[in-house]
């Protein structure tokens, strides 16, 4: 037999004083490793680790499954018990390959949030909470994949990742289901009602944690940019964000992953009849009885499903609110990579490739402009014709609408216009790939390259291949810059002041290794043919067109 102590009778009692001091202090150790707060729904107790407190897999709505399916997310329930452990991610909404080694098999259950904050922050410390929205085209991508580690360890900040559904169980829209949703808000857009009711968890709980539920900023990359812009125009009836960050963020006209309702509604009665819906007086119920593996099979032939515009949710597309100052108003970072799809032509260039391959890859890309494009991009000025193929559309967005100068400038200009903005360019030589690339391919800022250094994260199969030694700094300067944005609403490193982007004195700031630079507008715009592309109508349509882009060329 033993005793508590942890000695065998008979024992000394220095021995057994000596077993009971390990034993107290091995439950001090275990003590500094949990924290707990008290939500609204209960207790979540979660662990601490690097000066960081850590609480994972939060409900903030009730899961979207049977009859809730494709409907508006309903609030969280109580905690059985009243405490939820927090210490393990939950799975990602139901979607293809989401599931590897550290991250759970997809669900539709699925509605949870991640909270990093600094160790021994109490409630009522009022922090700044900067709410992280995931990009992958609103077809993939989940909350575990970024971490907020680096900005809670370094400064006094909030960190908070959020899941949201995807695909044909986020973005699907119907008639039937139009008659289902409340005010008019038009169906369709489930993914972006689950973002404002973690919106809404968030400022009911996050002072909890010791957050300020009056300082709240939204931030996302890509689709998460999007999401953002949807935030910025959408006329949501309470207050849930004080401040925006759009990285890479294609919200402008020519994105495909913003459309009207009526091209959704088209893509959802594809999806039914391929699933075996065919009568649209039932879509709805025989849907809901589908099982999700047969749902997401049939989704994958039929059609993007995405954000849509229509409704009393969002009543216009993002980029028109934007140009006509019928946004919130409220501080503004905007950005973009220096090279958004560098390695988009290699699958058919080729690379180092040949002068066929990029123009047979023009030709495909931009139509009867091919040789417009080609003249304004001779291979002769490039070390490979990959690399022309990859400016060209790095600079224009085509086809997706990813590109620098539309994502950049076209909204910079707009939002400038009308509420403070700060415009950036992420330009790093190795930063990341959106995948493999071939041997000797010199990588760039790509697309969502952003994500490495301020979330240690990732989108998609870009990988974070750890911080080289000439990136530490402009790490550590983004991350002040974020920190202090988040705190007042003007960005800051201590070193180089970060200039206002406003009508006549536009300045972007390039983020870079070896040092970061204030420029003119014109600098980058001239680098990225921007004029060119405005010429040509691929930078934001939806504004009218001025003498800016003259300004822009010359300033």
């Amino acid at each position: 037999m033993k005793p508590a102590s942890g000695c065998t009778f008979p024992c000394s009692l220095a021995t057994r004083a000596a077993a009971l001091l390990s034993l107290l202090l091995l439950g001090l150790a275990a003590a500094a490793q949990a924290a707990s707060v008290t939500t609204q729904q209960g207790v979540v107790q979660g662990g601490a680790s690097g000066g960081v407190e850590t609480f994972f897999g939060i409900p903030f709505a009730s899961p979207p499954t049977g009859d809730n399916r494709w409907r508006a997310p309903l609030p969280p329930q109580a905690y059985p018990g009243g405490v939820r452990q927090a210490t393990s991610f939950s799975a990602p909404c139901y979607q293809a390959g989401a599931a590897t080694a550290t991250v759970p098999a997809p669900s539709e259950d699925c509605l949870y949030l991640n909270v990093w904050r600094p160790a021994g922050t109490p409630a009522g410390a009022r922090l700044p909470v900067l709410v992280y929205i995931y990009g992958g085209g609103f077809s993939g991508g989940n909350n575990t994949t970024f971490d907020g580690t680096p900005l809670a360890s370094s400064s006094k900040t909030i960190f908070v990742t959020i899941n949201y559904r995807v695909g044909a169980f986020g973005w699907l829209a119907l008639p039937a289901l139009d008659d289902e949703t409340p005010d008019g808000a038009s169906s369709g857009n489930y993914g972006f009602l689950d973002m404002v009711q973690a919106l809404r968890w968030i400022r009911q709980n996050i002072g909890a944690f010791g957050g300020d539920p009056g300082n709240v900023t939204i931030s996302g990359t890509s689709a998460g940019g999007i999401a953002v812009c949807m935030f910025l125009a959408a006329p949501l009836k309470d207050q849930l964000f004080h401040k925006a960050i759009i990285e890479s963020g294609e919200c402008e006209p020519s994105s495909v992953f913003i459309v009207t309702h009526q091209q959704e509604i088209a893509t959802g009665a594809n999806f039914a009849a391929k699933v075996g819906c065919t009568d649209p007086s039932t879509f709805s119920s025989c849907l809901r009885n589908a099982p999700a593996s047969t749902l997401l099979a049939s989704a994958a032939a039929a059609g993007r499903f995405t954000a849509n515009v229509g409704g009393a949710l969002v009543p216009v597309h993002p980029f028109q609110a934007m140009a006509s100052g019928a946004i919130a108003h409220v501080p503004v970072i905007v950005g973009a990579t220096h090279d958004e799809q560098k390695g988009s032509g290699i699958a058919t260039v080729g690379f180092p490739g040949t002068v066929a391959g990029y123009q047979s890859y023009l030709s495909t890309t931009f139509g009867l402009l091919a040789p417009l494009v080609q003249n304004e991009y001779p291979v002769g000025n490039y070390a490979a014709p990959a690399y022309a193929a990859g400016a060209a559309v790095t600079d224009s967005g085509a086809p997706s609408g990813i590109g620098l100068c539309p994502m950049l400038f076209a909204q910079a200009d707009a939002l400038g216009a009308n509420v403070p903005t700060y415009a950036y360019e992420l330009d790093d030589p190795n930063a990341g790939r959106l995948g493999a690339v071939p041997a000797g391919f010199l990588v760039g800022s790509e697309h969502a390259a952003e994500v490495k250094f301020l979330y240690n994260g990732y989108i998609g199969t870009l990988q974070p291949t750890g911080i080289r030694p000439d990136e530490q700094s402009m790490t550590s300067s983004m991350l002040r810059y974020w920190a202090t944005f988040l705190a007042s609403g003007h960005p800051t490193d201590g070193v180089l002041p970060w200039p206002r982007y406003r009508p006549g004195a536009e300045r972007v700031l390039r983020f870079q290794p070896g040092g970061n630079v204030a420029l003119p507008k014109s600098i980058v715009y001239n680098e990225h043919h921007c004029g060119f592309w405005e010429d040509l109508g691929f930078m934001g349509q939806l504004r009218t067109k001025d003498d800016s882009r003259e300004s822009g060329r010359n300033r």
